[in-house]
């Protein structure tokens, strides 16, 4: 992997999210695009109290930090802006489920944590956690999927790279909403088929995503022709598989 940016490699973490945090404890002025990169993880991170599973070595793991050097003023832009990036070198059927997943039909390639830090009004720099199952593992789940199931044949170092240089090209992304709001729009999970999702006062719905709001809530058009919009963790999809 060529060196243009800071990465520091780990054979195992806890998370990679978490050292990056720790780096920038310790040194509060760390340098754009600084990279954490790690084989296997004992206590990977998902969005809320979802722990991602890996088998060593079979996942491309790295969490990234990113200073913007533009104002963003809405943290779901951050999310549009990632998925933007990845859909830029993964394969065309890979699809981005609101808000964090990356989806391959009802099969779960990947993930996705971003944590942002404000000053005033502004997002300042953001925390970009990703991992992405890139050999099939024994021990993966029923709903997970790999590029190599994909017939990728690439290595987890390339895919890592890969993004990392996407990344890299694409900071001046963030300053065009309106580019990454349809650029988003195409590539949004769940758009072409009626899924089951449960509220959080357990009612369900069958209904298909017809979009996310400004303040990036997910909107769900139902079979009655309604349509509901919804905060994080307020709706659940309903993953036939479990």
């Amino acid at each position: 992997m060529s060196q243009k940016y800071p990465i520091i490699r780990h054979e195992q973490l806890d998370s990679t999210q978490l050292e990056l945090h720790r780096l920038l404890e310790g040194n509060p002025r760390l340098e754009h695009m600084t990279t954490v990169i790690a084989d296997t993880q004992t206590s990977g991170r998902g969005r809320g109290v979802s722990v991602w599973q890996d088998e060593n070595g079979k996942s491309a793991l790295f969490s990234t930090f990113i200073m913007w050097p533009y104002p963003v003023r809405e943290s779901f832009l951050v999310n549009k802006w990632i998925c933007h990036v990845l859909a830029t070198t993964m394969p065309k059927l890979v699809e981005y489920k609101w808000p964090n997943d990356l989806m391959v039909g009802n099969k779960k390639l990947g993930g996705i944590l971003i944590e942002n830090r404000w000053e005033g009004s502004r997002i300042v720099s953001s925390m970009i956690g990703l991992g992405i199952n890139v050999e099939k593992s024994e021990h993966q789940l029923k709903r997970a999927i790999s590029l190599q199931e994909l017939k990728v044949d690439i290595t987890k170092e390339e895919v890592i790279e890969q993004i990392l240089n996407a990344m890299r090209s694409a900071v001046h992304w963030i300053t065009n909403p309106v580019l990454l709001d349809r650029r988003y729009d195409t590539i949004l999970w769940g758009r072409d088929t009626y899924q089951h999702y449960r509220k959080s006062n357990g009612e369900v719905l069958e209904a298909f995503v017809y979009g996310v709001d400004a303040q990036g809530r997910l909107r769900l058009k139902t079979k009655k022709g309604q349509t509901e919009v919804f905060d994080l963790d307020s709706i659940q999809w309903i993953d036939p598989k479990v």
